[in-house]
């Protein structure tokens, strides 16, 4: 059932989900995309040790990031996103936070409409005209945004549940056929290798900064950042562990030029000789967590774009937002414009904006503090 209309900006009438909701949330926007189209361009530049990319990505993006959202919702409980950017930067400056959230957010709905279309027809329907794949898609994305995030939150847990079997039946059924040995070395020439691969994860990890919507909801102030933080880590881990059963079966040089490793890997499974084609059905669990995803950064665009532009009724952006989803989805030439576009610019932006935004308002709300010291000191 959908939920009644709220106001990001009221803290009295907001939505709110447990931590727990929150941390399922997390995994379920870093790790669903990144599972299928992330193994192989990892491969390619980190080679043997690409394996040990996300976790370096983790550590240099998500953790910081997430630290940084935990620690500014902790000294702000029970605060909206109108209330906690306006009343630390100011009102002006506050919209133009909301409204470049609601835009960042847009691109990444794009982006992830993007990867539906360019993956489903190699997984299920073959020859299928791109508008036919996205439009119903995303029409569902919208309706979700709709329903609201409590509802999301709720069907994130699900995903994990769903990406978790998937993930067991890896492990179980191709333990034979891996070999740990292809894991090394870490590098073949230089550390830099290693490094080279972790840039296009960090421009994924450090798009944590748009969560702040999103962290402000939660039940327990004091524990946004963990659910945060724990969110990220399980899914840097489990992209790593994918990464690895995925060297360990096929060797980095097949990884690197397969479009989607994970998918290939997942075609490899077979329980006796009745129970095939798992690939079909771990399909359907990730276009389920594409949904969650697009659907939750539709809702943060509506939520922060409605705040930014002093819009009472959020829901009226809804079809603005997925007209303008749909026009840069189609602007997006093919898969392989992506990841260059990935890695050249979306990485700098996305990692500029994790670290730059939350230590702003975090900075802000220090000197907030220390005014307020002094005036009780007078």
């Amino acid at each position: 059932m959908a939920e009644r209309p709220r106001s990001a900006g009221c803290a009295r009438t907001r939505a709110q989900i447990s931590h727990y909701q929150l941390l399922c949330l997390t995994f379920t926007l870093h790790f669903t995309a990144a599972m299928i189209v992330l193994p192989g361009t990892l491969a390619k530049f980190g080679h043997s040790g690409a394996w040990l990319a996300p976790l370096v990505a983790f550590l240099l993006a998500a953790l910081p990031v997430s630290l940084m959202l935990g620690l500014l919702v902790r000294r702000h409980p029970g605060l909206g996103l109108a209330e906690l950017s306006g009343g630390l930067i100011g009102h002006v400056p506050g919209r133009i936070l909301g409204l470049a959230i609601s835009v960042f957010s847009l691109v990444i709905a794009a982006l992830t409409l993007r990867d539906v279309v360019e993956v489903t027809p190699v997984a299920i329907l073959p020859a299928t005209p791109a508008w036919a794949l996205a439009l119903p898609f995303l029409l569902v994305a919208v309706y979700g945004a709709y329903s609201g995030v409590e509802v999301l939150a709720r069907l994130a847990y699900f995903c994990v549940l769903g990406q978790g079997l998937i993930i067991l039946l890896v492990f179980a059924t191709l333990a034979g056929m891996m070999n740990p040995l292809w894991l090394l070395p870490f590098w073949e020439r230089t550390p830099g290798q290693l490094l080279q691969a972790v840039w296009a994860p960090i421009g994924w990890f450090a798009e944590a900064w748009s969560f702040l919507p999103l962290a402000v909801l939660a039940d327990r102030s004091s524990q946004a950042g963990r659910a945060l933080v724990l969110g990220a880590a399980l899914a840097a881990f489990t992209l790593m562990a994918l990464t690895a059963v995925a060297i360990m079966v096929f060797g980095h040089q097949l990884v690197a030029q397969f479009t989607f490793p994970v998918y290939s890997l997942v075609q490899q499974i077979a329980i006796g000789e009745f129970v095939e084609r798992l690939d079909v059905l771990m399909v359907a669990i990730w276009l389920m967590g594409m949904l969650v995803k697009a659907s939750t950064h539709l809702w943060v665009a509506m939520s922060s774009g409605g705040y930014a532009l002093g819009i009472k009724s959020e829901r009226a952006l809804l079809p603005a937002l997925g007209l303008a989803t749909y026009i840069l989805m189609s602007l997006i030439p093919s898969l392989s414009w992506l990841f260059e576009f990935s890695t050249k610019a979306w990485t700098p932006l996305s990692i500029s904006l994790g670290l730059g935004v939350p230590g702003l308002l975090l900075l802000a709300s220090w000197v907030r503090q220390r005014r307020r010291r002094g005036e009780m000191s007078t």
